[in-house]
C-alpha cells in the first residue's frame, strides 16, 4: 500500500526494528521503491523531475545513504552491468500518522453502548474500538498493517475453499462469510471480479469518514484468490460504511485471469 498524502511521518519495518521518516524527499524515494523492483539514480532523478521536484544526483545520493544507514535500503550491483547499482526497499511499509478521525473518536462508545447485550454485536464493538480507537486517538493509519494480518488470516481460510473454478470459489467465499457472521457476500460482476458485502463485520457499525475502512478485508480476499490462481492480485476496496455507503464494495483485479 502507498504511503497516505496525508502523512507527516512514516513508519517502516527493517531487520533492526521500527524506523520513522519524516523526511519528505527520503519518504518520496520510499515510496518509489515500494512500486518498483530496484530503482538507479538516475531513475530516481528522472521520476523526482517528472513530478515537478528537481534534486541534484548528489542530493539524492546523500539521502540514499540516509536510508541505506538506516537500514531500509540496500544497494547491490545490477544484474547486466556490474558497474551501475540498484538500490532496492529493505524493509515493509507499516504505516503512517494522518488527519484525526474526529467521528471516530466519538462513534466508539456509541457502537459499543449499542452492542451491549449481543455477544456477537459487542465482539465486533469490541474490534472497532480498539482498531478505531488506536488510528483515532494517534493519528497512526493501521491500514498496511491489517491487510497483511488479513493475508495471514486468507491463507488459513483458503484451506476451507474446496472448489477450483471461478464460480465455486466464489460460492465457497459467500458461503464462508455467511457462516461465520463477517456479513452477506454477493458477486456484483465478474469482470472484473467484484464483491458486495453488506452487514460488514468490520466496518458496518462506523459512520462516514472518508475514507474505505476494511484493509483486512483487502488482505484476506488477496490472499484467498493468489493462492487459488497462483499469481498476484490486489484488491481494492472501493466502496464503504466508511465512504457513506450502506455496504462494502471490493474490486478484485490481476492479469490473464
Amino acid at each position: 500500500m502507498a504511503p497516505s498524502k496525508r502523512a507527516s511521518f512514516e513508519v517502516y519495518f527493517s531487520e533492526d526494528g521500527l524506523r520513522q521518516v519524516s523526511n519528505p524527499v527520503r519518504m518520496k524515494i520510499l515510496e518509489m521503491l515500494q512500486e518498483n523492483e530496484g530503482l538507479e539514480l538516475k531513475d530516481i532523478y528522472l521520476r523526482f523531475e517528472k513530478i515537478g521536484l528537481r534534486k541534484s544526483k548528489s542530493t539524492l545520493w546523500e539521502h540514499l545513504k540516509i536510508l541505506i544507514d538506516m537500514r531500509l535500503v540496500i544497494e547491490r550491483p545490477h544484474p547486466e552491468d556490474k558497474r551501475r547499482k540498484l538500490f532496492l526497499l529493505d524493509s515493509r511499509f507499516v504505516g503512517t500518522t494522518e488527519s484525526p478521525l474526529a467521528k471516530v473518536s466519538e462513534q466508539i462508545s456509541v457502537l459499543v453502548r449499542k452492542s451491549i447485550g449481543d455477544p456477537l454485536s459487542f465482539a465486533n464493538g469490541l474490534f472497532c474500538a480498539v482498531r478505531f480507537g488506536i488510528e483515532s486517538f494517534t493519528n497512526f493509519n493501521l491500514d498496511p498493517i491489517l491487510r497483511e494480518v488479513g493475508r495471514t488470516i486468507g491463507k488459513e481460510i483458503v484451506e476451507t475453499i474446496t472448489n477450483e473454478n471461478l464460480d465455486g470459489i466464489l460460492s465457497d467465499l459467500s458461503k464462508f462469510w455467511e457462516t461465520h457472521k463477517l456479513g452477506h457476500l454477493e458477486v456484483f460482476s465478474k469482470t472484473p471480479i467484484t464483491l458486495v458485502v453488506t452487514g460488514c463485520y468490520e466496518c458496518g457499525m462506523m459512520p462516514n469518514v472518508g475514507k474505505p475502512l476494511c484493509a483486512q478485508d483487502e488482505g484476506i480476499l488477496e490472499a484467498i484468490f493468489e493462492s487459488k490462481f497462483k499469481k498476484s492480485c490486489k484488491v481494492k476496496e472501493i466502496e464503504c460504511h466508511g465512504t457513506g455507503h450502506p455496504h462494502c464494495k471490493f474490486n478484485i483485479t490481476f492479469p490473464l485471469l
